[in-house]
């Protein structure tokens, strides 16, 4: 599979700014927000002549997924915590009970997700 090479990240420091009255700043930020872009980015469009990227929308979720799934994730970072208060403090960490609690977690995610899958 042919994947793409990443982007370099842009780093943009300095700041260009426009005098302009009320309006016309109304006006171009409601065309921004009308493609879904802030004004800084609608601007620099404007200002460079490049097609504006296209935008991924995230996929619909099912909150009620989204919530069980924060629920585990709460739960694997209690754990985590736990053991590592445990690990600062020169207490011997239970590995076996450790294992046990994260088998336990991916069950119940394993669950959650056949659950919404159906």
């Amino acid at each position: 599979m042919n994947k793409r090479e990443p982007k370099p990240r842009v780093v943009r420091e300095l700041v260009l700014r426009v005098r302009c009255t009320a309006d016309e700043r109304a006006a171009w930020l409601s065309k921004a927000r009308a493609q879904e872009r802030s004004l800084s980015e609608y601007a620099r469009h404007v200002l460079s002549a490049e097609p504006l990227q296209r935008r991924a929308h995230p996929p619909v979720v099912d909150p009620m997924l989204l919530a069980a799934v924060a629920r585990a994730g709460n739960n694997l970072n209690q754990i985590a915590r736990a053991m590592n208060t445990d690990r600062k403090a020169g207490r011997a960490i239970d590995l076996i009970a450790a294992r046990t609690l994260l088998m336990t977690l991916d069950r119940q995610l394993a669950e959650i997700v056949a659950e919404h899958s159906r």
